[in-house]
Parts: C-alpha cells; structure tokens; sequence
C-alpha cells in the first residue's frame, strides 16, 4: 500500500508555532546542529517524555547498523540495553504493519492493533515499553526505496495521554520539511565523505581505484580504474576499440566480492564497529591474465546518514600486457604536482573529451573547466591539450 505525499500544510501548526525552530532546522549545515533544531521543534509542538531518533538503517528488519539518539530532555535516554529489547521485540511487533503500509510517514501504536487497550499484553509493550514507564508512541518515517532510513520515536507516559489527531496532523505537516532538511544533510555529508576519500587516495598514489556506494553506485573512479575495468570486462583486443568510459561497468567478480561484503556487514553484531586498517576487505582476480582488485568496505566515521563505501583498487601484474591509459613514472611525478581536482581534469583531458564533457562530468560550467585547464597547463609548463596528453601520456 503506497501513500502519497504529504503537502507540507503548516496551517496545521498553531499561530507561529514551530516557525523559528523550523528556520533553524532548514539553516543547519551540521548534523549536531540539525540535531538540536530537531529536538526544539518537537518539544515545541508535540509534548513526550523521550525523544528517540534512529538514522542510518541498512536492514530495519535486523536493525543493524543503526545509530540512536535521545534527546536532551528524554527522561530515559536510549540505552545499549533498550537497543537490544527493541532489536529482539520490536521486528514482530512492527514489521508487518509497515509491509501493508510501505511509504508511510507517520502512526502511532495504537493503530497496530486491532483494539488499542489490549496492547499492553504484546512482548513488545511489556518487556520493551513497560520497563521505562512508556505507554504511548508515535513515529515518523522516513523511507528510502523499500525500507526505513531514518524515524523518531516519540514516547508517553500513560498520564500523559495518547498522542491525539491533532498532534499526528502536526507531525505529517512537519515531515516534508525535516526530509528536505535530512536530504541536505546527506548531500553535504556524501560530499565530504567523497572530498576525505579523495584526498586519503591522492596523498598516496594516483592510480586505479573505485569509489562505490552501499547501492554500488560509482561515487568516483579514476581513468586508470575506467581503462582497467574495459580490459577486465572485455579483454585487451576488444578493448581497444573502445573509449573506457564508453563501455564502463563494474566487473561481475567486483560486484560479487562486494555484495559478499555488504552480507558480512550486515551479519555483524549492531554495536560492533571495524578497527582502523580492520574493515572488511576481499582479494578477487580477473579473467584476463594478471589482473586483480583488493575491495575493501570503508565506514564513514565523520558522518551519522552516510553509509559505508567500497573502496576497490585494481592492479596489473607483471605478466599481463601493458595498459595504455596507466601513467608512466614521469607522468606520476606530473600528477603529483596538480591538486586531485585538477588531476580529475588532466585525466579527462587524456581520455579525449572536450570542456563541454569534462563540465558535464564534474558538474561544472565549460568557463570553470577552461580557467582550472589553464591552470593546469600552467602548472606543467604546456600550452595546449595535445601537448599536455603527450606530457601525461608519453
């Protein structure tokens, strides 16, 4: 069952209610900020005892890989402990309404059983709800394709009464505004996970690498990693007749190891967190001769919505025929004099497209490509495009 969307009808709200925290809440560039401008909206117009918000779900059913936060004035803060209860009860207490009501943006307990007095005999309610003094509860979802990725839970003392139609009327007519603000977030947060990423690879070595997101969508991947992967999927002399970009697509071996990785992340206990040097990783070898990848899963400890990344790195040994997009040692001491934007360019350049495809590729204007290519130019002593894709390219 889908829902449609909710208009964002602040009508609902009372005269001026919510409109300074829902100013801060669009302001927010920070997730603490964000954070704390959500906690004053909802003490502002929907009174609880606790405030819980879960971000970042991977598989709702097993509750892995979530982050918990309670809210400043929550009289019982979520604990590791309630984690677990709601992890053990809360799968058969909630999933099957949300099967039948996939896209829903708010509901509250009562609505999951038939008579609503009778929930105080459910598991959930006795060994999760009871022990904190809780008899009431809303929520507000926010979904991502078939799953929850972020919810509040509002909870309530019985002498606080359950949460009327009003006040649920309030939370569907906040929910188009905190999406809009969590989408910003996770933009901001993609964007500097993709910038660290960046800049941990270039402070290394320029080479064959791919940058994936939790869904194996190429977040980045360098011209090595392009020329690479159109040898691995097609071999040497089909390859050849080809741009890399043109016939890019991950190797079925790389998305394999990183499905295979994706299923051990998820099987790992919730509070379980890889070391530094200790993530997950997979060793995988091509079909052609010599060619390999090491694939390694990389969380985001600097951000609350991003998701863990695949990192994999490609490789050509000894044995396997010559690459010809690969730079050789002289351009490596090139490269290492352009910044990794500027890399990104020069590459492009290398790899045949024009400003207006290289703008299109890095998501700038043709007149941005044309001052950083001088630049670049600049830089290695080169005058036009031919001669910078001799300099690079040999």
């Amino acid at each position: 069952m889908s829902h449609a969307k909710i208009s964002p009808n602040l009508g609902l709200l009372p005269a001026g209610a919510g409109q300074g925290t829902l100013l801060n809440l669009h302001r927010a560039l920070e997730f603490d900020e964000l954070w704390i401008a959500l906690q004053g909206l909802f003490e502002e117009l929907v009174p609880h005892d606790t405030l819980v918000m879960s971000v970042n779900y991977l598989d709702w059913k097993r509750e892995t890989s979530t982050k918990r936060f309670s809210s400043g004035k929550s009289r019982h803060p979520h604990d590791e402990h309630a984690n677990q209860l709601v992890a053990q009860e809360g799968r058969a207490f909630f999933q099957p309404f949300l099967d039948l009501h996939h896209g829903i943006g708010a509901y509250q307990h009562s609505q999951l059983v038939s008579d609503p007095r009778t929930i105080d005999r459910t598991p959930y309610y006795r060994r999760y709800m009871a022990r904190y003094d809780w008899r009431y509860s809303a929520h507000l979802l926010f979904w991502h394709g078939r799953g929850v990725e972020t919810s509040f839970a509002l909870r309530r003392r019985a002498e606080q009464g359950d949460f009327t139609p009003r006040e649920m009327n309030v939370l569907n007519a906040v929910h188009p505004h905190i999406k809009v603000a969590f989408d910003r977030m996770k933009i901001f947060e993609q964007e500097r996970q993709r910038r660290r990423l960046l800049e941990g690879f270039y402070r290394a070595k320029p080479d064959a690498v791919l940058f994936l997101d939790w869904n194996l969508e190429p977040i980045y991947v360098s011209q090595d990693a392009l020329a690479l992967c159109a040898v691995w999927n097609l071999g040497h002399e089909r390859a050849r007749n080809y741009t890399p970009q043109a016939v890019f697509a991950i190797p079925e071996e790389i998305r394999a190891a990183c499905d295979d990785l994706r299923r051990e992340w998820q099987a790992r206990p919730s509070d379980s967190l890889p070391v530094e040097g200790n993530a997950p990783a997979r060793h995988v070898l091509s079909r052609q001769p010599g060619h390999e990848a090491l694939i390694a899963l990389r969380p985001e400890k600097n951000g609350t919505l991003t998701k863990p990344v695949f990192v994999a790195r490609l490789r050509v040994g000894e044995s396997a025929e010559p690459i010809h997009a690969l730079p050789d040692p002289a351009s490596d001491r090139l490269l290492r004099q352009l910044t990794p934007g500027e890399r990104d360019l020069a590459q492009l350049v290398c790899a045949g497209l024009t400003n207006k495809e290289i703008a299109a590729q890095l998501k700038k204007t043709e007149g941005s490509v044309k001052v950083q290519l001088s630049g670049v130019f600049q830089k290695l002593r080169v005058n036009s495009r031919a001669k910078l894709i001799i300099a690079l390219r040999g």
